[in-house]
């Protein structure tokens, strides 16, 4: 079954209230943690590959996302970057698909559409985006999360959480159309969850950001927070405690970070803290 730009593995279009789910790469995904969290809701949703995109040349420059190739079971296969769509064959309540989006670098505007009509064919009623970012916050609190909705309130306490908006101004990505398209076109319950990483903790795969994300959504969906990404980011952060105890610099810097966590408001770093962190980002 093909729905304009995807071929979907499914036995018919005959969805409603459906909930969807969504991570974009690279973009918002520091850390890992939109890909991590996506891996783990498939195990808890019992989950499945059900489409991707039939041209990912269209949106996609395979000479910056490269395909790779693969030797399975004695045969060579290459895998083409695609944008995966998860979900259940069997209709359940509510019926929840991931959506894989890799970020286009090509007709942007057609790629947004592609996804709002996917959703408008699958029976949409609730469309979250997640995603990691660095900030300027202490590794020794709790990682926030921040987020905004539209068209429903999120169960407590993740609507109380949630009071706590993001600042950020700057560059972004065209899918972040996709939330507004969504809610002011088809009425979508919408809502974004971003969890905020110590701009000093450059982890490949930060499980305790990722556990973050999984806690806000596990508010919603009712499933178990005993999931191992909390334990192993529990171990990551312990050992980058462990070896922060030494530099002075950084400490100095993880200070003012914890009176502004406290304090909920933006403060000024001194002209060392400054140049550190900008060596950091050019680094």
């Amino acid at each position: 079954m093909n729905i304009k730009e995807f071929e979907l593995n499914l036995p018919s279009t005959n969805y409603k209230d459906s909930h969807f789910i969504s991570i974009l790469r690279p973009w918002i995904n520091v850390g890992n943690v939109g890909h991590h969290a996506i891996s783990r809701l498939v195990k808890i949703f019992n989950l499945e590959e059900i489409g991707k995109l039939k041209s990912p040349s269209k949106y996609y420059d395979m000479t910056r996302y490269r395909p790779e190739l693969l030797s399975e079971n004695g045969e060579r296969k290459i895998r083409i970057p695609n944008t995966i769509i998860f979900g259940n064959k069997n209709q359940s309540e509510p019926n929840i698909f991931l959506l894989y989006l890799l970020e286009p670098h090509n007709f942007a505007e057609d790629f947004n559409l592609a996804i709002v009509d996917l959703i408008k064919n699958l029976g949409g009623k609730r469309y979250i985006s997640i995603g990691g970012m660095f900030d300027s916050v202490p590794h020794t609190k709790p990682l926030p999360v921040t987020g905004s909705y539209k068209g429903w309130i999120p169960p407590e306490p993740l609507n109380e959480t949630l009071k706590n908006k993001s600042n950020y101004t700057g560059p972004t990505s065209m899918t972040s159309q996709l939330s507004q398209i969504l809610h002011n076109e088809l009425l979508l319950e919408t809502l974004s969850l971003m969890v905020h990483i110590p701009l000093y903790v450059k982890l490949e795969d930060d499980f305790l950001a990722t556990s973050r994300l999984l806690e806000s959504l596990s508010h919603i969906y009712k499933f178990s927070k005993d999931f191992p990404e909390r334990k192993k980011g529990e171990n990551q952060y312990i050992e980058i405690h462990k070896n922060l105890q030494n530099n002075s610099q950084v400490n100095e810097m993880i200070k003012q970070f914890e009176i502004q966590a406290s304090e909920k408001e933006e403060i000024d770093l001194s002209p060392e803290i400054e140049n550190f962190l900008k060596d950091l980002e050019d680094n």
